[in-house]
Order: structure tokens, then sequence, then C-alpha cells
């Protein structure tokens, strides 16, 4: 039977894999992205800042070894979003960024001690 570690082994990857995937969307200059960081007043190097942030970070998280320095990463990147978004009243895109941001914080404490 699966212990707690066992569990939390598969959302870590599973969290560092979506956090690449939007990071990479961001480096390539996906037009959405670019659309939105516009919309705030961020220029195009902020974005790609935050894309590689959150790739980087991504790549980090999934790996248990590195894990703690990319929750840093990610948490200090979705920190950055999140303001932004909050400052312009974006609640819809707020709250799930949120949650990522307790996602990465999580990534980032050390691992329990048995």
């Amino acid at each position: 039977m699966p212990g707690p570690h066992r569990k939390r082994a598969f959302w870590f990857p599973l969290l560092g894999l979506g956090f690449a995937v939007a990071g990479a969307d961001k480096l390539l200059g996906q037009k959405g992205y670019r659309r939105l960081f516009r919309a705030w007043g961020w220029s195009e190097e902020s974005m790609r800042l935050i894309g590689a942030a959150e790739f980087a970070g991504g790549v980090l998280v999934a790996s248990p070894i590195a894990r703690r320095l990319g929750g840093l990463l990610l948490t200090a990147a979705s920190t950055a979003v999140l303001t932004a978004e909050l400052e312009r009243r974006e609640d819809d895109r707020a709250v799930p960024r949120l949650a990522l941001l307790f996602a990465a914080a999580v990534a980032s404490l050390p691992p329990p001690t048995k």
C-alpha cells in the first residue's frame, strides 16, 4: 500500500509540468500571453522572465532533489503575477493563481521527517 510520500511524489511532477508548459508558452511569446502582459503594461522581456522562471521552476519542482528551489522560484513568479491580477481586479485569474501559489509554496517546504 503506497504511503503519503508516494502520493506527493505524483503531484509535484504534475504541478511542475503545468508550470513548465505555461512558462514555455510565455517564453515562445504565445499571442494570448503577449496581449495579457501588454494590457498590464508589462514589457515582452518581463513576460519572458516570468516564463523562464515558470519553466525552470516547473522542471525543478518535478525533481525531488531540486523541489525546494523550484518551489521558491515558482512562489516568486506566481506572487508577481498574482499581484498584477489583484491590482487589476482580475479575480477570475487571481483565484486559480492563488491556488498555484499555495502549491508552489508547499513545494518549497522541506520534506517531512520520519
